[in-house]
């Protein structure tokens, strides 16, 4: 697993061209710097970062029906990731007056003390949902381990998943395998889809998109061989 992860790392955009730079400078290869700028160039704007994400993205839109559900799962991913997973929730738990079950998934592997669950419950508690319709599952470090523990709380009931969309594909994938009823409700999409002649200049935004739809294609080669063994 630790090895996985730092070929995974090792292959983000972000470092790998930057490596082919630095070796070619150390090098005196001028092809290789060439070429790592253009490869960090073209990673780093929005047609090719979406051509990227699309292959994650592309298969889902944001949820517009609320009736085939009475809970909602929210992965936890991070404070960015945070806020706009949050946001979806609320949208759908305001919309439906209040009437769903929320349970938060998740923690940080780095720091497991960090209440990260508790300060979102908090934050929903705080914007009117019921404290009694908030469930956290506190125990989860990856989505390997979000699907098994949420599992053991939904068992056969549908649930609407609340993840951004480049992490859906390998959630609701993981969710579908062990059997559950789940209803993707995706946010935080990255693509842009339409495009002006300032999306060809580079961003670290882009490169940023870049590094997260790689870590999504890994994550997904890596369960795929996990369920193999």
């Amino acid at each position: 697993m630790l090895f996985f992860k730092i070929i995974q790392i090792v292959l983000y955009p972000s470092i790998f061209f930057l490596i082919f730079i630095i070796l070619g400078l150390f090098l005196k290869k001028k092809k290789l710097v060439i070429l790592g700028l253009a490869l960090y160039y073209l990673f780093s704007i929005t047609l090719v970062t979406d051509l990227i994400l699309n292959p994650l993205e592309g298969s889902y839109s944001f949820l517009e029906e609320f009736n085939q559900a009475e809970k909602i799962v929210m992965l936890l991913g991070g404070r960015e990731s945070n806020v706009l997973r949050s946001s979806e929730v609320l949208r759908i738990s305001h919309l439906t007056n209040h009437q769903k079950t929320i349970i938060i998934s998740g923690t940080d592997p780095l720091n497991p003390e960090s209440e990260e669950a508790l300060g979102v419950r908090n934050f929903f508690i705080s914007r009117g949902i019921p404290e009694e319709n908030i469930i956290i599952e506190g125990q989860s470090r990856n989505t390997w381990e979000n699907t098994r523990n949420v599992k053991e709380i939904v068992k056969d009931q549908p649930f609407f998943l609340v993840t951004s969309a480049f992490h859906m594909r390998r959630a609701k994938g993981e969710f579908k395998k062990l059997g559950t009823n789940v209803i993707a409700a995706p946010t935080n999409f990255k693509r842009k889809g339409e495009y002006n002649l300032l999306d060809f200049l580079p961003s670290s935004a882009n490169l940023r998109n870049s590094d997260l739809a790689i870590k999504e294609y890994f994550g997904i080669l890596y369960y795929k061989i996990k369920w193999k063994k």
